[in-house]
Formats: C-alpha cells, sequence, structure tokens
C-alpha cells in the first residue's frame, strides 16, 4: 500500500481567500454622500453585494484610520467616485493611492466613476484637481507625487461617465458590472469538512510555484474517492485570484461543450461559441496564448479530452497553471511536461476525524463508539469516500445498530473497499434502492430534471428519494447534473450481477453494449430486465427477431442512442417487430429502421417518445391513448410526411420535429395542446401551412426557422403571455400580422434571411419585453418602421444586408439599445443624428454599406461604445467627435480609400490635420489621442500616406493591434514607437514603405509580406531592459517578410545571424523572409522536408536553451498560394513525444510567393517545458518533419541546431552565401542593441525615448 498521508490538524488555512468585502466605495463626503453614493450603496446592498463605506467619514488629523487601509486590502473591488472636490481631501488621495497600489499587489478591480468632472482633469490634474493641488505647497513632494501617479492611472481605466441623464440608469450598470465581476471572481462551494490537506496543498504549492513565469502542467491523480477533486477545489479557491481569468471545469460532458465552457469562463460571456471540435482546438490557441490563465479539469478520463482542452504548455499564456486530475495516471505521462503528484490515503487519526465528523458532527468519536468507531476507520483503509458514506449512514443510530452494521460489513472482503458501500445500499429502502441503481446503471451525469420526471413516471417518489441519497453523500448535484462516484455506480453494477454474474438475461439492468449483443441475439432476455441502455457505437451489429424483446413484461426504460449524427445504424429491426412490454415510461432509439411504429405498441404509460434520425413515416396509423406523454422528438426523421395525431396525448409539452424535412402539413391537433411549450419544427422545408397558435396559452418557444416555404405567419387571436422566443429565420414570410402585438412577453424575434419580407407592422414597437430583434438577410425589406413609443428592453437590432435606405430619427426611443448592426445594408446613405442619443450603444457596425459617405456629427456623445466598424464604407471624412469616444476599443475603417476630388478637403484638412497643401485621396483622419481605451485600429486599404496619421497615435497607450495594409506609406507612422502595449502591426502590401526605423518593445508579430520597397528594418533587441520590462515580453514573436527583395541577401544574413546572436533564451522567434541556403551556422542541415540528428551524450544540461530549426522552400512553377498558407514543423524524440512550432501568414488569391524562401524559427526549451527534465537525455536521436500546406510546394532544404549558452558569448563570424538577383536593392536591417544611444541610417544619433 502507498505511504500514508503526513498529519495535519488545520482547516482554517485551507480558505486564504482574501477578501472580506465584495466593493470599497471611496468617496467625497461633502460631495456625493447624501446623493449618488447613498443610491449606489442602497443598490449594491439591496443585490447582496457586501459593501464597506465609511459612515462617519471623519478626517482626524489628515491620517487616514488604519481601519479603512485594512477594509481596501479586503476588497475584491473598489469603486471610486470622483467628484468635484475630491481632490481637495488629502483623505481622499491617500485612499485613492491606497486603492491603487493594492490594484497592483492584489490583483483588485478598480472602477472608476467620473461624477459631473471631466476624466481629463482628473488624468491631468486640471480645473477643480488642479486647484486642489496648488494648495498641497506644505506636503511633501513623493507624496504629492503618489497623489498625482493614482489620480493618472485611475482615469485611465474603464469607467463611468455621470454627466447627463439619469444617475439611476448609471447605478444600474455599474451595479451590473460589479456583480459579473463577482461571478467570475468567486471561490467554489466546499464541504466544511475537510482534513488532512495542508500537505498535500503544500506539496502541490510547490509544483505550481506561482512566481514562475513558465507555462506549467500539474497532474493529481489517485484512484476513485480519495479527494482529488476536493484537492483540486481548495487549490482552485486559493489561486484562480491571482490569475487574469480561471476556470474549473468537469469534464465529464460533450468535448465540444467543455470547450466553448472553457473558452466562455475565459474569455468572457460574449465570445463566440465554436462549431466544432477542431475549431474549438484552434480557437482555445490563438486566443489563450496571450492570457496568464488557471485551469482545472477535473475528473479527466480520456486523451481526445486532453488533446482538444489543453493540448500543449504552448496554448496558453505564460505564467498559466493548467491542473489535471484523473483516476488514470497513464492519461498524463502523454505529455512530458506534467509535473505529477499522486494523492495518499489518509493517516488513521486523519480518517478517524473526518469520520467523526460525519458520523457525530465533532472531532472525535462519543463516549460508548471509540472502539466500533476505529474497527470502522481501519476497515475503510483511510478512503475518504468510504468514510463520508459511513459515517452518514451510522449518524443517529443506536450502539446495537452499529455493532449490527459492523458485523454486516466484516462478511465481505475487505481487499475490495467498494463493498463498504453496498452497507449504505442496505440501508435504503426498496424504491430509493432501484432509484440508485437506475442512476448507477442509467443515469449518471444526466440533468436532474429529466430524471426526476422519468423516475416519477415509474412510481419512485423520485424528488424525495434522490434527497435521501444526496444527504447520504450517494449522489451529488453539480450545474443540474446528477453525479455519483465511480465506486459508487461500480457498487450498483456489482449489486445488478451479483446473484447471476454469467447470465446478463436475468438482470434488472442493461448498460453494456457486450451484455446486450448477447442477450439479444440469443433471445435470453426475461422479464427481470427492466431497463436497457445500448451505445450503438460501440456495439456491434445486431440484427433483431420478433422475440428479442417478447418475455421482457417489465421493461420500463429503453434507450438505444448513438452521439454522432450520420453514422450507419447498428441495430436492424424486422418488419413483423412487436413490443411486449404495458410499463415502457421512457423510448429513445436513435435511427429506428420501421416506417412506424409496431401496432401492438403500448405507450398508456409513456412520458418521453425520441424516435431522432428514424426512418419513421407516420408515427402510428390508428389512435392512441397517451395520456402521460410529455415529449416527443422525431428530429430529423426526413422520411416522416404526417405530424401524428396528438389528440389522445393532451399533456405533451415538447414536440420536436426539427429537420423533418417531407413533413407537409401540421396536424389540427398540435393547435389543441393548452400544456405545449416548446413547438419546434425547424428546417422543415416543406412546411407550407401552419395553424393558428392562439390555444397553446403555455407555449414559450416557437421555432419555424428553415421552412423556406411557409409564407403567412398565423394571426394570432388573443394574448399568449408565455410566448418569449419567435424565431421564423429563413422562411418565406411576406409580412409579419399586426396582431404580433398580442405577445406582451416576447424576448427575441429572429427572421433573419427572410428575403420575401417587405413590411413590419407599425405596433412592433409595443413589444416591451423585446430584447433582441433580428431582420439581417431580409433583402426585400426597405423602411424600418417609426418607433413611437419608448422599447427600454430591446438591447440588439440586426439589420444587415437589408434594403433600407434610413432609419427613422424615432430610434432615439431604444434606450437600452447595445448592438445596433447594419452591416451590408448596401442602400443606406445616412444614420440619423438621433442616433448619437443611444446612450447604452456599446457597438455600432456599418461595415459593407458602399453608399454611406458619413457618420453622424455627434457621434463623439455614444459614450459607452466600444466597438465602430465601417469597413468597405464611402466615408471620406470620420466628424471630428471620434475624438471623444473615451471607451472605444475597436475601430475599423479598413477599405475606406478616400475622396476622388479635392473641392471639400481645404476647411475640414486645415480644421483637425491642420496640414497645408495637403490634397491626398485618402480618408482623412481627425486626430485620435483622445481614444483612450483602443486597443484595435484597422485602416488597411485606406489610401493613407505619410503624414496621414499625426503622431498622437502614440498616445493610444493601450493600443494592441494596427493594421496599416495597402496605404502608400514610405515609412511607418511616427507615434508608433510610443505604443507600449501594441502586439500585432500589419503593413503588408505597402508597396512604397522603405523603412520600419523604430517599433516599440512590446511588439510580437510584424507582417511585412510584399512591400516590395523595403530597405531598412530596425526591430527591439530581445535583450533590451525596454524589451524585457514590457508586459508579453516572453510571448512568441514572429516577423513576415515574404516578397521583401530590397533586403539585400547580404543584409538577409545578418538578420539571421543577429538573430542566432541575440535572441533571449525564453523566447519563440520565428521569420520568414527571401533566401535560399541554410545559415551555416546550422550544425545539421539536409536535403528535403526532413532531418534526423544524433544528440550528444548529456545534451540536455543546464546550458542547454532550446533548438532553431530552420527550412528553405518554393512554391511549384506558376503555383498561387490560395487562400491562407501555413508553415509548420513537427519535431520528434524517437520513442518520445512530437513537439511542434508553426507560423501562418495569410495570401489573398493573386499573391505569390516569387522566389526562394527561408523559415527560421527559435524553440526555447523553457517553452517547451522540457528544460528541467533531465530523463530527456535518455533520447539519443531527433527528427524534424516540415511542411507548408494551402499550395503545391518545395521543401528544398531544412536544419535543426541545439542552441547552449555558451553560443550566445562566442563572435560568430560564419557568412551567409547566396546567389543574388540583379535587381536586388541594397537594404539594411538592424537589431536594436542596448546602448543608450542608437545611429540611424545617414549617420544621426538620437537618445533614448526622444522624439523624432
Amino acid at each position: 500500500m502507498a505511504p500514508k498521508r503526513k498529519g495535519s490538524s488545520t482547516r482554517s488555512t485551507l480558505s486564504p481567500f482574501p477578501w472580506r468585502w465584495d466593493v470599497f466605495l471611496s468617496f467625497r463626503g461633502a460631495d456625493t454622500r447624501f446623493n449618488f453614493t447613498d443610491h449606489l450603496y442602497k443598490e449594491l446592498m439591496r443585490m447582496d453585494i457586501r459593501t464597506f463605506r465609511d459612515d462617519d467619514g471623519l478626517e482626524r488629523g489628515g491620517e487616514i484610520q488604519p481601519s479603512l487601509l485594512k477594509a481596501i486590502e479586503d476588497s475584491m473591488n473598489s469603486v471610486v467616485v470622483f467628484s468635484q472636490n475630491y481632490a481637495h481631501s488629502k483623505w481622499c488621495l491617500d485612499e485613492l493611492d491606497k486603492i491603487m497600489r493594492s490594484r497592483k499587489e492584489k490583483r483588485q478591480m478598480v472602477l472608476p466613476v467620473f461624477y459631473h468632472v471631466d476624466p481629463s482633469d482628473v488624468r491631468k490634474q486640471t480645473g477643480s484637481f488642479g486647484e486642489a493641488f496648488a494648495r498641497y505647497g506644505e506636503v511633501t513632494e513623493e507624496r504629492v507625487l503618489r497623489w498625482r501617479e493614482a489620480l493618472t492611472e485611475a482615469a485611465n481605466l474603464s469607467g463611468w461617465h455621470v454627466q447627463d441623464g439619469y444617475e439611476t440608469a448609471a447605478i444600474q450598470k455599474i451595479v451590473q458590472e460589479i456583480c459579473h465581476l463577482i461571478s467570475v471572481r468567486k471561490p467554489l462551494d466546499l464541504d466544511d469538512k475537510l482534513i488532512g490537506m495542508v500537505p498535500c496543498l503544500k506539496d502541490i504549492a510547490s509544483l505550481i510555484s506561482n512566481d514562475s513565469d513558465d507555462v506549467r502542467m500539474i497532474g493529481i491523480h489517485g484512484i476513485g474517492g480519495i479527494g482529488k477533486t476536493t484537492l483540486a477545489k481548495i487549490v482552485y479557491n486559493q489561486n484562480f485570484y491571482k490569475f487574469e481569468r480561471a476556470c474549473f471545469l468537469s469534464c465529464k460532458r460533450d468535448l465540444l461543450q467543455l470547450q466553448n465552457e472553457l473558452l466562455k469562463a475565459l474569455t468572457g460571456s460574449y465570445f463566440p461559441s465554436a462549431r466544432n471540435i477542431y475549431e474549438g482546438i484552434n480557437v482555445i490557441k490563438n486566443v489563450l496564448c496571450f492570457r496568464r490563465v488557471l485551469v482545472i479539469l477535473d475528473d479527466l478520463d480520456d486523451q481526445a479530452q486532453l488533446e482538444s482542452l489543453a493540448g500543449s504548455s504552448t496554448w496558453f499564456g505564460s505564467g498559466s497553471r493548467i491542473i489535471v486530475t484523473t483516476r488514470d495516471k497513464r492519461l498524463l505521462h502523454v505529455w512530458d511536461v506534467f509535473r505529477l503528484y499522486e494523492v495518499k490515503e489518509l493517516n488513521f487519526e486523519e480518517a478517524l476525524r473526518l469520520f467523526s465528523l460525519y458520523a457525530f458532527r465533532m472531532d472525535g468519536p462519543k463516549k460508548g463508539f471509540i472502539k466500533l468507531s476505529r474497527c470502522i476507520v481501519d476497515y475503510c483503509k483511510g478512503l475518504p469516500l468510504a468514510l463520508k458514506v459511513l459515517g452518514s449512514l451510522l449518524y443517529g443510530r443506536t450502539k446495537p445498530e452499529w455493532e449490527n452494521e459492523l458485523a454486516k460489513m466484516r462478511k465481505l472482503p475487505s481487499e475490495k473497499i467498494h463493498s463498504v458501500l453496498v452497507t449504505s445500499f442496505h440501508g435504503l429502502d426498496p424504491t430509493q434502492r432501484r432509484i440508485l441503481l437506475d442512476i448507477a446503471c442509467f443515469f449518471k451525469g444526466e440533468d436532474i430534471n429529466f430524471v426526476t420526471e422519468i423516475l416519477e413516471a415509474c412510481n419512485f417518489r423520485a424528488v424525495i428519494g434522490m434527497q435521501v441519497l444526496n444527504d447520504r453523500s450517494l449522489i451529488s448535484t453539480s450545474n443540474n447534473k446528477l453525479l455519483m462516484h465511480d465506486l459508487m455506480q461500480q457498487m450498483g453494477w456489482d449489486i445488478v450481477r451479483e446473484e447471476y454474474p454469467d447470465e446478463p438475461g436475468k438482470w434488472s439492468r442493461l448498460w453494456d453494449p457486450e451484455d446486450i449483443y448477447h442477450v439479444l441475439t440469443t433471445n435470453t432476455g426475461t422479464q427481470a430486465i427492466e431497463g436497457i441502455f445500448l451505445d450503438m457505437f460501440a456495439s456491434k451489429e445486431i440484427h433483431l427477431t420478433t422475440d428479442a424483446f417478447k418475455k421482457m413484461k417489465k421493461l420500463r426504460l429503453l434507450r438505444f442512442y448513438h452521439n454522432l449524427k450520420n453514422i450507419s445504424n447498428t441495430v436492424h429491426l424486422p418488419q413483423d417487430f412487436k413490443f411486449p412490454s404495458h410499463e415502457l415510461r421512457y423510448l429513445h432509439w436513435d435511427g429506428w429502421t420501421l416506417e412506424s411504429l409496431p401496432s401492438n405498441f403500448h405507450g398508456e404509460k409513456l412520458v418521453e417518445l425520441s424516435l431522432k434520425h428514424s426512418s419513421i413515416k407516420r408515427l402510428w396509423k390508428e389512435h392512441k391513448c397517451l395520456g402521460k406523454l410529455k415529449v416527443i422528438n422525431l428530429s430529423n426523421s426526413q422520411h416522416l410526411v404526417e405530424c401524428p395525431n396528438l389528440s389522445g396525448a393532451p399533456h405533451v409539452e415538447r414536440l420536436i420535429l426539427d429537420g423533418c424535412t417531407s413533413l407537409l402539413e401540421v396536424h389540427p391537433s398540435v393547435a389543441k395542446l393548452i400544456n405545449l411549450t416548446i413547438l419546434n419544427m425547424k428546417n422543415c422545408n416543406m412546411l407550407h401551412h401552419f395553424p393558428s397558435i392562439t390555444v397553446l396559452e403555455k407555449l414559450k418557444v416557437l421555432n419555424l426557422s428553415g421552412c423556406s416555404k411557409l409564407d403567412k405567419f398565423p394571426e394570432i387571436q388573443g394574448y399568449m403571455e408565455y410566448l418569449s422566443e419567435l424565431n421564423l429565420e429563413g422562411t418565406a414570410i411576406v409580412e409579419l400580422p399586426s396582431s404580433v402585438v398580442f405577445l406582451p412577453q416576447l424576448v427575441s424575434l429572429d427572421m433573419k434571411n427572410c428575403k420575401n419580407l417587405q413590411i413590419l407592422p407599425s405596433n412592433i414597437c409595443s413589444l416591451k419585453s423585446l430584447e433582441t430583434l433580428v431582420f439581417s438577410g431580409c433583402s426585400g425589406l426597405e423602411m424600418f418602421p417609426e418607433i413611437m413609443e419608448v422599447m427600454e428592453s430591446l438591447q440588439k437590432l440586426l439589420l444587415d444586408g437589408t434594403s433600407i435606405q434610413e432609419l427613422p430619427p424615432s430610434i432615439v426611443h431604444l434606450k437600452g439599445l447595445q448592438l445596433l448592426s447594419l452591416r451590408k445594408c448596401k442602400n443606406l446613405r445616412s444614420l440619423p443624428n438621433s442616433i448619437c442619443s443611444l446612450r447604452s450603444l456599446e457597438t455600432l457596425i456599418v461595415s459593407g454599406c458602399s453608399n454611406l459617405n458619413k457618420l453622424p456629427e455627434d457621434l463623439g456623445s455614444l459614450q459607452y461604445l466600444m466597438i465602430l466598424q465601417a469597413d468597405g464604407t464611402a466615408i471620406t471624412q470620420p466628424p471630428f467627435s471620434l475624438v471623444h469616444l473615451r471607451n472605444l476599443k475597436e475601430l475599423s475603417f479598413r477599405g475606406c480609400k478616400g475622396s476622388t476630388s479635392n473641392s471639400w478637403i481645404s476647411s475640414f484638412v486645415f480644421r483637425l490635420l491642420r496640414r497645408e497643401n495637403s490634397y491626398g485621396t485618402g480618408l482623412q483622419l481627425p486626430h485620435l489621442s483622445g481614444l483612450y481605451s483602443l486597443k484595435y485600429l484597422n485602416l488597411s486599404g485606406c489610401n493613407l500616406t505619410d503624414g496621414s496619421i499625426k503622431d498622437n497615435l502614440g498616445r493610444l497607450r493601450f493600443l494592441e493591434e494596427l493594421d496599416l495594409s495597402r496605404n502608400n506609406l514610405g515609412t511607418v507612422p511616427e507615434g508608433v514607437h510610443r505604443l507600449s502595449n501594441l502586439r500585432v502591426l500589419s503593413v503588408n502590401q505597402c508597396k512604397s514603405l522603405q523603412e520600419i526605423s523604430k517599433l516599440p518593445p512590446s511588439i510580437k508579430s510584424l507582417d511585412a509580406g510584399d512591400c516590395i520597397s523595403l530597405e531598412f528594418l530596425s526591430i527591439p533587441s530581445p535583450q533590451s531592459p525596454q524589451y524585457l520590462s514590457s508586459s508579453s515580453c516572453l510571448h512568441p514573436v514572429s516577423f513576415k517578410l515574404s516578397n521583401c527583395f530590397a533586403l539585400a541577401q547580404d543584409n538577409v544574413a545578418t538578420i539571421l545571424e543577429k538573430l542566432h546572436q541575440n535572441f533571449f533564451p525564453e523566447i519563440e522567434y520565428s521569420i520568414v523572409l527571401p533566401g535560399s541556403t541554410i545559415p551555416e551556422w546550422f550544425q545539421h542541415p539536409s536535403i528535403g522536408s526532413s532531418v534526423t540528428i544524433e544528440l550528444p551524450p548529456n545534451w540536455h544540461n543546464k546550458d542547454f536553451l532550446g533548438f532553431a530549426l530552420c527550412s528553405v522552400f518554393s512554391l511549384e512553377e506558376d503555383e498561387i498560394i490560395q487562400g491562407p498558407g501555413q508553415i509548420c514543423c513537427k519535431f520528434k524524440f524517437r520513442e518520445g513525444p512530437y513537439l511542434s512550432s508553426s507560423i501562418s501568414w495569410t495570401h489573398s488569391g493573386d499573391r505569390v510567393v516569387e522566389t526562394d524562401h527561408i523559415w527560421l524559427v527559435y524553440q526555447p526549451g523553457a517553452k517547451l517545458m522540457i528544460s528541467k527534465t533531465s530523463s530527456l537525455n535518455k533520447f539519443k536521436k531527433i527528427t524534424a518533419y516540415f511542411s507548408l500546406s494551402g499550395a503545391s510546394h518545395v521543401m528544398k532544404n531544412c536544419g535543426i541546431h541545439l542552441i547552449y549558452a555558451q553560443d550566445k558569448k562566442v563572435n560568430h563570424q560564419t557568412r551567409y552565401t547566396s546567389a543574388k538577383r540583379s535587381s536586388y536593392r541594397s537594404g539594411y536591417f538592424r537589431l536594436e542593441e542596448t546602448q543608450p544611444t542608437k545611429r540611424l541610417r545617414g549617420g544621426e544619433n538620437y537618445e533614448e525615448g526622444s522624439h523624432a
């Protein structure tokens, strides 16, 4: 047996959750105590948000009270209300200084509110804030400097500007944001009976090592019931607040669902879902590689889960921690990067304490029960699950009952710990036992409401029964799913098998495909069988006979299922198939092969009928009395021509017929199902007519999307109080009836791609509950109706691809609108000025509106606007007020080529750009310096020239991505080098671009492909202090210089040599550029697309830094890359894992790689998580495989080179030789050095940090 855990008795140390308060309120009492702050405080308290407010607010001697400092430290978030006289209080300023320090040290969130003050005054200490500082002459310079820095930093954060309008609206938004922040930064619920965890946590903490910036993957393994999940939850609670985002994911779900839950938790609720597993993998890799995250994958049992959720440490940003719990240690050996931790059994003292907490609700045994307790604990052998279950079973029982239970346990084999759990099974009444066995065999991981409904139909008193099972720790629930420990499930299986271990036909339940195959093919089933659940994907081919179910008179649960679409059916039925059982409650048979149910089908007790992907034409031919039926699912039964007569099934609540592509009409009885809540007829594309739905008074969801021949929606005769979702996407409806006003609770109306729709009812504004309104793709819709009433609930309005020419001014009545999308409305010529009054608007999309030539002048009034997309419009001059969009994060004018004449330029240019004699035809931009929150700016294809963008671009301190591709620039705009957070710069196809002289240290990706005039390139050295101090210095760096032929070949050699000599050991570098020969410093070149080298003895030592990889490639003659192309390298140790590096770049259809190109990549050992693994010296050979996707190609040469620390000290004199084209011009490349003075082309000097 494995060694026991060392003792520990401290439970309080398990929860170092650092926050006593959810919110700390900082405010100037004299300004806002009795108005705004008081209202905000009361709303926070109403939402049960623990809020600290200094209620006496007295400044004693000008020094902030220690209790306030402690309250700030103990708060998760701080809300700072900047008011007119805030800076007049030294107390407030000291408070703010402490808050901003806590933001850095404790990762607290700070949310500024600018209450009737200009954020600029706070940022720059002008106005009333400047007046306050003028009075602080007696205050020490150091203290004043701290105040100023705190004000500037706080004012640069995203917050709220409360100036005009209703304060309650602002308060509501603030409280909503705080609720969201709290929800994603809260600890997991834990049992308070935690014993023996402290030593484990210390060991795991040493593996996690949060101070390290590498990506660490930790595997926690052990037998079922040992406490892996509990341990992982504690680790999560102790660490989640130290990361940008964190996620605890139980892996007992569909893989695609797991991927989307992971993405949602780590990127935000608005992130679009992946559509398939392969897309999910790509999204995880591309989105999370820049984020420092904590991910815990709990109860992982499949290699595919690991490969799809955390396939490599390179998927996550530096400093991330990926923790996996599993019973199968072998899964953790798939990747050598895992640091492993095995959870051991509790020692005897710990086990006795844990048992006592459940059996006596105290730390130790009661007097008189000590000996009995020690006997039971000894029997459990330190397994926490067994201790919990037996303790719960014996709680409150007498001593004779204890002795009796102990006597029963002693008859069981001691080596099988799971048999201890049989004792708890025998403590249940007969109905509770049946519930437990059903869950163990059929329903583990299922939705609790679904299971309850089925078991209630079996007369099992399911609600009470499952509560008993939960109280006795036999089952649990999470996210409304039924959970059962693996040992408990195994116990259930053993109970079913134990009387007739070798005769599955006599078991009460069948779940194993092999057992089911045997019973059905040998006709050995008996009346003992109550349920069969067959995974057809795992089953052999079965040809059933008429007699297969003949003796199963008590069959109540039957499910033949597969989780994949379009797989061949493995179970075949004879035409004379019969159902003998009158007891069926649940029938689920995917791919049913007959055209109808058997004539002797008995469904009087049936609750759910599911025949998805079936061959059904008519469900039944005669009237059926199905008084208990609640769910019918015939989805994707493509041969169904007739909707069943449901007059005998009045209690149906859900009718799902989506994908029944041959269905011609809906039976009149459907319109009389007064209990129907969901009716889904999606993609019934032969359906011409739909009956009145007025009688369906409980209907909540009606989905007719894809019914492409349905041209009329029925009139609604009376109020339908419950209908909240109406989907008519892709129908042939011409007009929506005005009676739609009788749907007062309608939340979502989707008419996307209703191309025949021409008119909307004028009273649509009466639908006060509407939140989402979609008319995208309704190409026949030419007018949007006047909105005569205020619609406060509408948040999303999508009109993409309609023929609308203008929006009514009354759009101002959409007070709560957050998203307005008018993409590809090619008839749209203008937007009403009233749109600028939509104070809640966050996203405005007008991309592809090719006739839209201007935006409203007062656009800057949209203070909450975060995304503005105007790609491909006719806009020539964005409004001056654009500069006031302080919360704007994304701005795109891609393809806005500007004016073809100069008549309008002079006044605008003079006023905004202050440029004389400027007659360029490109997009004319105002100053962008006020866009403090901007992260993404796309000005590609805008005919920009040098000077089109003023140097105030450098003030966009949060800008991360800048796209200037396909412009007429001769050099990169001056301000770019001051963009301290810029990660991605694209200047591809800038044919006139001659030099890229200065880039910020934060740059991670430069795409200068097809810059045919580029002669001069200077990039930050990864050794420079500025580079190493940048927030993302350890992220991969890539340079794409394809077809940059003006960089002469001897200077290409300089690039490669500089990268060799000046790399930083922790940073992955990759570069593509013209060239035809592997550099000479590669010791292992090879012809072709792969290279294998023998590794020297002790190659993996403390000086090993990583691998350099290189390949020379070219396209086949006359070949053009269509779409995206990707270079990829996989390298593999013999008998070891695959490791990979890749760089991708996108080509339009007519772009070509015109000659040989080199791809060089440096892969650091730290990035591969192998630099501290001495066992790698067992590998003697390594092979690298190179490939280029997206075109017919030739991989001519390749090489691999091991990099050691001493390589950086050698002054390499090797030179790179290559044939030169006569048309190459002399170019220059420089990797910026670390000296404070640098040499520019032409002999100019400049000082570090100076501005040109």
